[in-house]
C-alpha cells in the first residue's frame, strides 16, 4: 500500500504511545549496562536510555572505533555536540532500546569522556622580516556575516574536528551535499 511502512523506519508514535513504550521499558543500573563492554555486546547509554548498538557500530558513519569505545558506559556527552537527541530513536528499530537507566546508578567511572576541547587552531601568518608568526583564529561580528558560507568558514575553525567532519560531509555521493549548496546560495541574509 502507499503507506506502507519499512520495519526498519517505523513511523514516529504519538507522544502518548511514545511515553507509554518509555514506560514499558524494563529499567537497568549502570552496573549492568557495564557487562556490555565489548564489540561483540556493545550497549552505550544515550540521554538515559540503554541502546544495543553492536551490528550498528560497524557502519556507524563517524567510525565503529567512537561507538566501541564506549561500550558499556554513559556516552551522552560525547554524543550531543555532534547528533540531535532524538536520533537513536528515529534510525534504530525499537528492539534495539534495551531500556532505561536508573539515574542514580550512575558513577563517574560510567561517564564517557568527552573529547578534550582544543584551543582554536593559529594560523600562520608571514610577517614582512619572512619570519612566521601564529595567529589565533577570532570569530567575525555575527553583523558581518553575510551568507551560509560566511557560517560554514567560521565553523570549520571552531568546531571539534568530529563534530566538523560529521557535519560537512556529503555522505557517499555528495548529492545532499551539492543540492544544499545549490539551494543555499539562493537564500540571502541582506536585502
Amino acid at each position: 500500500s502507499a503507506h506502507s511502512v519499512s520495519p526498519q523506519h517505523p513511523l514516529p508514535l504519538r507522544p502518548e504511545r511514545a511515553r507509554a513504550a518509555m514506560a514499558a521499558l524494563p529499567t537497568f543500573s549502570m552496573e549492568e549496562v557495564a557487562k556490555h563492554n565489548t564489540k561483540e555486546d556493545c550497549w552505550i547509554v544515550l540521554y538515559g536510555k540503554a541502546y544495543d548498538l553492536t551490528k550498528f557500530g560497524k557502519v556507524h558513519p563517524g567510525g565503529a572505533a567512537l561507538i566501541f569505545d564506549n561500550a558499556g558506559k554513559d556516552a551522552t556527552k560525547v554524543f550531543d555536540p555532534i547528533h540531535p537527541k532524538d536520533i537513536m530513536d528515529k534510525l534504530l528499530k525499537p528492539s534495539l532500546t534495551m531500556g532505561n537507566v536508573d539515574p542514580a546508578s550512575i558513577k563517574d567511572e560510567h561517564i564517557a569522556k568527552a573529547p578534550e576541547k582544543h584551543a582554536a587552531p593559529k594560523k600562520k601568518k608571514a610577517a614582512s622580516a619572512a619570519v612566521e608568526e601564529e595567529v589565533e583564529f577570532k570569530k567575525p561580528p555575527l553583523a558581518a556575516m553575510l551568507n551560509t558560507f560566511d557560517f560554514e568558514s567560521v565553523a570549520r575553525e571552531v568546531m571539534e574536528p568530529q563534530a566538523w567532519g560529521y557535519y560537512s560531509s556529503g555522505g557517499d555521493d555528495e548529492i545532499t551535499l551539492r543540492d544544499n549548496h545549490m539551494a543555499f546560495q539562493r537564500i540571502t541574509m541582506r536585502p
